[in-house]
């Protein structure tokens, strides 16, 4: 998935960059409106490539496009995966989903969500000894390639505006 998605990074950056090289021989709607949608393409895939499961020594972090939790094991009370889902709930009752896994054909045929439920479920084992209620962290994903090329299609979309008037 990293390959991919920097493949599609510097494939699309570099025809937003000719886009941008060629809109010095003078201003053209349709060609900043393609660096614009060029921009908003690389951060979709880069904000969806980013979803992944890391597994650390006491906790599980989930990053999924927009949010990023970070489980610890002893609040895990049950896993699940199949079908492409991989989910966490806790013994407070909420419910963690893993969105790396979400809608994938891939995972049809190779099960990586069980995989991933079941290698998480080997490290929350040990740890059920002592359930806890401990609280589940949840923060902003940061991806800044993807955050960068969101404001500076932001900045595209404001010049075109102005441009265009």
């Amino acid at each position: 998935m990293r390959i991919l998605s920097w493949i599609s990074t510097v494939g699309f950056g570099l025809l937003a960059a000719g886009l941008l090289i060629s809109l010095t021989w003078g201003y053209d709607s349709d060609r900043m409106t393609g660096v614009i949608v060029i921009l908003c393409v690389i951060a979709f895939c880069r904000r969806i490539a980013c979803a992944r499961v890391v597994l650390r020594e006491s906790v599980v972090t989930i990053v999924n496009p927009l949010m990023t939790y970070t489980v610890p094991y002893a609040a895990i009370a049950q896993v699940r995966g199949g079908g492409g889902t991989l989910s966490l709930l806790t013994y407070a009752g909420e419910e963690v989903l893993g969105m790396g896994y979400a809608g994938s054909v891939i995972d049809g045929f190779v099960r990586s969500a069980d995989r991933a439920a079941q290698r998480i479920e080997e490290r929350v084992k040990p740890k059920r000894r002592k359930p806890q209620e401990a609280p589940v962290v949840k923060k902003i994903t940061v991806s800044w390639i993807a955050d960068f090329c969101t404001v500076c299609a932001a900045v595209c979309l404001i010049v075109h505006w102005f441009a265009g008037t």
